[in-house]
């Protein structure tokens, strides 16, 4: 008969700690049902965007969970945690408890019929990775937003979804632009957003008060958050100045 110490030694996972400098990257999964419930449109609705950051700000104002930032696209949330991990850095708490509460503060922002999940995982990385990191996952965002204006407007040509995946697949980056072009659309143009992505981050400020007994000036630490909708890349320089402006801030 197995006794309640043996059955904690089953738990084998639940001691894997995180100890550096680490990167939780949640996935949307299985958003199609509930997204066309909502009627959104394709490839891009600013509703669905602003749902996701306007949850990831929620998160940083009620989860008690303090990344450094955080970087969206698409249904992804790449959060960075460059001190004070939360819960000791244990890693089973760390993908479940922050993928389920985005599940239900992304079904609270877009009040969604259906009910919504996420996945979860866990890079952990150097500090001198961090820009290469961000810098591989805006090149995702832009690619993913080559492919999905292709995706759909080679449905509006009227094939099927898997003739249009299937076209995709031969199809080179300038053929992409090509193909947008003769719809009309420059891919180069579109909203910066959809091209580089979101950051948001918690901004740390000094405000100065007056005292109301005594009249005299004091400074306290003010914070609000900041949702960017037109980061720059990260691969030039005022990218790199700005993340690694926010992260000392955010050390603060």
């Amino acid at each position: 008969m197995l006794h309640n110490t043996d059955l904690k030694k089953r738990e084998i996972f639940a001691q894997i700690e995180i100890t550096n400098t680490a990167i939780v990257r949640i996935d949307g999964r299985g958003f199609g049902k509930a997204l066309r419930q909502l009627q959104f449109s394709k490839p891009y609705d600013i509703r669905f965007a602003k749902g996701m950051a306007d949850s990831t700000e929620t998160f940083f104002r009620k989860s008690g969970i303090n990344p450094s930032l955080a970087y969206i696209f698409s249904d992804e949330i790449n959060l960075l945690f460059t001190k004070n991990l939360p819960f000791n850095g244990r890693l089973e708490k760390i993908d479940s408890v922050i993928p389920s509460f985005f599940s239900s503060a992304l079904v609270l922002a877009l009040e969604s019929p259906e009910p919504l999940s996420f996945d979860s995982r866990v890079a952990i990385i150097d500090t001198a990775e961090i820009m290469e990191y961000l810098k591989w996952r805006q090149e995702e965002c832009w690619r993913n937003l080559m492919s999905s204006y292709g995706y759909y407007l080679l449905k509006s040509d009227g094939m099927t979804a898997k003739e249009a995946a299937e076209k995709l697949k031969g199809l080179k980056s300038d053929q992409l632009h090509e193909l947008a072009w003769d719809h009309g659309i420059n891919l180069a143009q579109t909203p910066a957003w959809q091209r580089r992505g979101i950051l948001v981050n918690k901004e740390k400020t000094d405000k100065t008060i007056v005292n109301p007994l005594t009249g005299k000036e004091t400074t306290e630490q003010k914070s609000r958050i900041i949702q960017n909708w037109e980061p720059p890349l990260f691969k030039n320089k005022a990218g790199s100045q700005l993340v690694d402006s926010i992260i000392k801030n955010s050390e603060l």
